[in-house]
């Protein structure tokens, strides 16, 4: 099980590091986009690294808890993408940028499929480590 464990720790972190390194790479052009206090490209940094750490939780401690924090984090970040290129969000009373793209371009849907697989992984994740600690709790007891 811990080979299961790790394999899908390191897939599922590749997954969060495609969507950051697409994050990062995007962030400068999409400064054109400003708000108040933060622009659009800013928002990307902040997803990038948002996924960076919930990529290194994974991989460092895969436990049910950590999984849940990575699968929140993909699914706000491929939520944010499919509406905005739906309908428009505008942030500006806070402080944010207009968001507002109604284009699937090839960079949006890479980043679109690496955050759903990084849900589906994060979830199976959530599954196969809380099955280890049961099984873990399970020999505790017996062997008390």
């Amino acid at each position: 099980m811990k080979v299961i464990v790790l394999g899908l720790a390191i897939a599922t972190a590749t997954a969060f590091g495609v969507n950051a390194a697409i994050h990062f790479m995007l962030a400068g052009p999409f400064d054109a986009n400003p708000g108040n206090l933060v622009s659009q490209g800013d928002l990307f940094r902040v997803q990038a690294v948002g996924n960076v750490i919930a990529a290194a939780l994974l991989v460092i401690r895969p436990r049910p808890v950590t999984a849940w924090i990575a699968a929140a984090v993909a699914a706000v970040g491929l939520g944010l993408v499919v509406f905005t290129v739906y309908a428009p969000l505008d942030l500006l009373a806070i402080g944010g940028p207009f968001l507002y793209e109604p284009a699937w371009y090839p960079d949006k849907v890479a980043s679109a499929i690496a955050q759903l697989v990084a849900i589906v992984g994060s979830l199976l994740l959530v599954i196969t480590t809380g099955r280890v600690q049961s099984n873990r709790r399970s020999a505790g007891h017996l062997s008390c």
